[in-house]
């Protein structure tokens, strides 16, 4: 079978829901021979008005600033995506499969559209909700599956 999908977008927040999502294109990659799976995964920035606040650090109990404590905190979360995806890539390559990371933060929809947007994305397969869909019950969000599917360009496919 020849398809057109020679970039797979994944967005994954390691939630069942976007490992399934992930599961769908490694199906569909395989199908299109010569695809290139691409998982992001975006880590939420977390408004931090008081960057100068000096905080005593949750671990070691040293005086650093909070700007200081949310770099930490970033990249341990970082580290341990990374980890957990790297496990993944490494099962699937096995199978063939052309897989790269991608971790980055900001907001999950906007980070998703702007690199779907940069690689020039055929397909993104994102799960129907993730560990962020909690926040269409917060008034005025939406979960990031609905918000990129409302504003991509390429085909979506959205997983349950």
């Amino acid at each position: 079978i020849k398809m057109g999908f020679k970039i797979i977008l994944v967005p994954h927040d390691g939630c069942t829901m976007s490992g399934k999502a992930l599961d769908k294109a490694v199906e569909i990659a395989k199908l299109a021979k010569g695809s290139h799976i691409i998982i992001i995964h975006v880590i939420p920035e977390i408004p931090t008005p008081i960057f100068s606040r000096v905080i005593r650090s949750p671990k070691t109990g040293e005086v650093i600033t909070f700007s200081e404590y949310m770099i930490s905190l970033y990249q341990e979360m970082e580290s341990e995506m990374r980890e957990k995806l790297e496990d993944k890539k490494r099962k699937y390559s096995l199978d063939g499969v052309s897989i790269e990371i991608f971790i980055t933060i900001g907001s999950p929809s906007d980070k998703i559209l702007e690199y779907a947007t940069d690689k020039k994305a055929d397909l993104i397969v994102i799960g129907s909700i993730g560990i962020t869909g909690v926040s269409k019950f917060f008034k005025g969000l939406g979960s990031v599956s609905r918000s990129v599917s409302e504003k991509v360009s390429c085909p979506i496919l959205i997983v349950r």
